[in-house]
């Protein structure tokens, strides 16, 4: 027996090296990082299929479909010394080179990639999340990107931004057109790099967003396939689908290929929000190193604007309204505040192009003559972050409910995948901002014993920016519906088609109390409908109060349509009551006062966000 066991040793340590080591190409395929640094996933039906559609990021013909055959084709590609495609792919030669496919094969200098790679100069990678953009029904859902920070560049200004995004031509592109094209897939997408100081500008400044920093725990290793995956990925391009294929999603496959056993895209099989990416990368252990919140310069002229006392808020508004530097009956120091919030409203008027640039020069001019003249210096106190997005509720919603409906007693449940209505829990959302996207319902009626489809929100936005003396916001409201009615005639129930889109204004009367009105318009269509459709107009009004804990949603809505059958007054209250942070309950008050035949409704929810 010890014979047999020598001669195996012996037969061993004969073996070459090659034989022991050689990587199975079959093996390798398969593996977590070769799917990932092509962007492979599982389809429905088996196999996979690549999340990059140019032809030119795949080398073998059959590449997205095939991920063994791409190796193969890659692996000749490289060995054949074809430096035109070979600079192409620097991530995959690392990946394959580190596997031992390609020994004694080197990368050749590629000018063009070694002059991206000493531009950006990467020592440290951060993911960036912002808040949402009241003022356009696509940003409500926030955005996030990456930076790729520069020792070299001395200043996270200087550093480089990376944006994944859907390819617009924004002159020729209405409202509706982009979200028809967005939520179908009609655009493409790709990676852009531009520095960091316009983001600020942009999304900072112009659009008055939050920016939430989050760098990222990547070794030096990871950081160089990071930027060597983002070459690849530059000459390529995706579908844009504003639900699921996002600037959010592909981030997460990006850091999957920097580092395979995240699995981070595995977790967005349907839809994708920006919130959600940002708490499973910060769910990982270990992969999160710091975070920062940078303020919008709004947020900043807000907070101090409420610091003031009532003679500063008079001499600040006469001074932006006005023009008037007088600055009456009030100490240097309180001189000081004024001045300095009013620094920083002129440069926000600028960057959002409401003065000229003349007049901006001289107003600063003037502002900065007079601060320049004080002997004290005001200094702002260092404000606790109100809204911490890692704070928030959950995106997924289900409902149980049960109440009354013109004397008959019912049961719903309900289901929302996004994302957030006004009086959920409000805790790390920006208040104010609403979308339900497939908010779907379902009803048994006691008395009849009958269950039935009560409604599919298809998407529903609502926005309600407050107005002041400083920022004339305006707020809005868009619904797509398909929503079961009642023929006022026979009392015949049935479904129909329904959207809504409404514009208005809404006001702080104080803190955390709006009210708005808004003007609104109406479609339907639905064979209930006498004539198959109408169209209709009318005003809403309501109120709005969050109490933390407690929120208070009442509406007034009056339409005047094109058939009978719609011309209606509605009446809705609300009140909600967060248990815990993703655990609500609810009493809602419906009214509809429809040409005597009216709908009489009270009901009680629980709401759970997951």
């Amino acid at each position: 027996m010890k014979k047999y066991f020598l001669f195996f040793i012996f037969s061993a340590l004969l073996s070459t090296p090659a034989e022991a080591s050689e990587p199975s190409v079959e093996a390798y395929a398969s593996s977590k990082e070769w799917l990932a640094i092509v962007h492979y996933q599982p389809t429905f039906f088996g196999g996979y299929e690549g999340t990059i559609e140019s032809e030119h990021f795949y080398v073998s013909k059959e590449g997205r479909t095939n991920p063994q055959a791409e190796l193969q084709e890659t692996i000749a590609m490289f060995k054949s010394g074809d430096v035109s495609r070979m600079c192409y792919f620097p991530a995959r030669f690392e990946l394959l080179k580190k596997n031992g496919f390609l020994e004694g094969v080197n990368l050749p200098r590629c000018q063009l990639y070694e002059n991206f790679y000493k531009e950006l100069s990467p020592s440290s990678v951060t993911l960036l999340f912002t808040d949402a953009y009241m003022n356009n029904p696509s940003s409500l859902f926030g955005h996030t990107l990456f930076r790729i920070d520069s020792k070299e560049k001395g200043t996270e200004l200087l550093a480089h931004a990376v944006n994944y995004g859907a390819f617009v031509d924004e002159e020729n592109t209405n409202p509706i057109a982009y979200a028809f094209m967005g939520l179908t897939g009609g655009y493409e997408g790709g990676f852009t790099i531009k520095p960091y100081y316009d983001i600020i500008n942009d999304y900072n400044n112009i659009e008055n967003r939050d920016i939430w920093e989050y760098q990222l725990n990547l070794t030096p290793q990871e950081i160089n396939l990071f930027t060597a995956h983002l070459w690849e990925l530059g000459h390529s391009r995706a579908g844009y689908v504003f639900l699921s294929k996002n600037c959010s999603y592909l981030l997460m496959e990006v850091l999957d290929a920097v580092n395979p056993q995240l699995n981070l895209a595995s977790e967005f099989p349907v839809h994708t929000i920006p919130l959600d990416t940002v708490r499973v990368v910060y769910s990982k252990d270990g992969l999160i190193k710091s975070f920062t919140h940078r303020p919008s310069r709004q947020s900043k002229i807000q907070k101090q604007y409420t610091k003031m006392t009532e003679k500063q808020k008079e001499a600040f508004i006469d001074l932006i309204k006005e023009n008037n530097m007088a600055l009456e009956n009030l100490d240097e120091q309180e001189k000081a505040g004024v001045l300095d919030t009013a620094y920083q409203y002129v440069q926000y008027e600028s960057a959002t192009k409401k003065i000229e640039r003349e007049d901006y020069r001289e107003q600063s001019f003037k502002i900065l003559k007079e601060k320049n003249n004080l002997k004290e210096k005001v200094v702002w106190e260092e404000d606790e972050i109100e809204i911490d997005p890692l704070q928030a509720h959950k995106s997924m919603r289900a409902v149980v409910s049960a109440g009354v409906r013109n004397g008959e007693g019912f049961q719903e449940i309900m289901y929302r995948p996004a994302y957030h209505s006004l009086t959920d829990n409000n805790e790390g959302y920006l208040r104010g901002a609403e979308i339900n996207f497939l908010n779907v319902s379902a009803r048994h009626y006691d008395r009849q014993n009958k269950y039935v489809l009560n409604d599919l929100e298809m998407l529903g936005l609502k926005s309600l920016a407050p107005m002041n003396s400083m920022f004339k916001h305006f707020s809005y409201n868009m619904k797509f519906s398909i929503d079961r009615v009642m023929r006022p005639e026979d009392e015949k129930e049935g479904y129909v088609f329904a959207s809504k889109l409404g514009v208005g204004a809404t006001y702080e009367l104080w803190q955390n109390m709006y009210v708005f009105s808004m003007l609104n318009g109406y479609f339907a269509y639905g064979g209930i409908i006498n004539q198959n459709q109408y169209a209709g107009v009318g005003p809403s009004v309501g109120a709005f109060y969050d109490l933390g804990k407690v929120r208070f949603l009442g509406e007034a809505e009056s339409m005047l349509a094109t058939s009978k059958f719609a011309n209606r007054f509605r009446y809705n209250a609300e009140v909600a009551l967060s248990l815990t942070t993703n655990l609500t309950v609810s009493a809602n008050y419906l009214f509809y006062d429809n040409y005597g035949h009216d709908v009489d409704e009270s009901k009680f929810s629980i709401r759970y966000h997951f």
